[in-house]
């Protein structure tokens, strides 16, 4: 006679039935730890910053106008024709006008032009001894140059060279033979350099120097007996200056 034992089975299936179970839980277990390691990278990927772009170089192309004032010292030297010799004075004077340009920039190459006409106080007396006396004025100066220039970035640093016009009255007294009064405008030429600065994308200040030279001045012709009077006139210019960049495109 054969005895079957019903706990038997249930002694067996019950392992079987738990060990079942706990591998059922270690798996969801394992599932969600990777689901929340997959959501954690990419959480982590959301939350880094974007790259940020590099700001543009500056860009000098463009017409300009600007004001401009400073310091200016010429130097006028008097001649007396017939041995009378000659004479020289300093002029110094404050400045001030206005310029309009323009620039062309090709890498950090920069090429324009300039032209600018201030209004001068130079006004002085001027003695030739033992031969004539006066005074000397200049009222007004011009300049039309080209200007090429290196930019490091917001900063331009520059050569300048052209033509310039002055004006020069003159009242000259030579002895007994005379006096008279005289108004020249004459040519001359320019060069010298300066720095600009951007401060913001259409406005830039800079400082400025120029040497002006007008060569030989015919200031007087008095007679008789026959007496001339010629000048030679130089100046030295420094300038600060803004410049607005009108928003037009190149």
């Amino acid at each position: 006679m054969i005895t079957i034992n019903a706990n038997a089975d249930k002694g067996v299936t019950a392992p079987v039935a738990s060990a079942r179970r706990h591998s059922s839980a270690m798996c969801f277990g394992a599932a969600v730890a990777g689901l929340l390691a997959v959501n954690t990278l990419a959480w982590g990927a959301d939350l880094t910053p974007p790259p940020v772009a590099a700001p543009a170089a500056y860009n000098w192309s463009g017409l300009y106008i600007g004001l401009n004032a400073g310091y200016a010292v010429a130097k006028l030297t008097e001649t007396v024709s017939g041995g009378g010799g000659s004479g020289s004075a300093n002029l110094p004077a404050g400045l001030g006008g206005f310029q309009i340009g323009s620039n062309y920039q090709v890498g950090s190459v920069v090429f324009g032009f300039e032209a600018d006409f201030d209004g001068n106080m130079a006004t002085k007396s001027v003695t030739v001894a033992g031969a004539a006396s006066g005074t000397a004025q200049i009222p007004w100066l011009a300049t039309l140059r080209g200007r090429l220039g290196y930019a490091f970035d917001r900063y331009l640093l520059y050569v300048t060279a052209g033509g310039a016009a002055v004006e020069l009255n003159s009242n000259v007294n030579v002895g007994a033979i005379g006096s008279s009064s005289t108004s020249n405008n004459h040519g001359a030429w320019t060069a010298g350099g300066g720095l600009e600065a951007a401060i913001t994308q259409n406005l830039s200040a800079r400082l400025e120097y120029l040497y002006l030279d007008a060569g030989s001045i015919n200031i007087a012709e008095l007679g008789p007996p026959f007496v001339s009077v010629t000048g030679k006139l130089q100046d030295n210019l420094v300038r600060a200056g803004v410049n607005y960049r009108l928003p037009v495109a190149w």
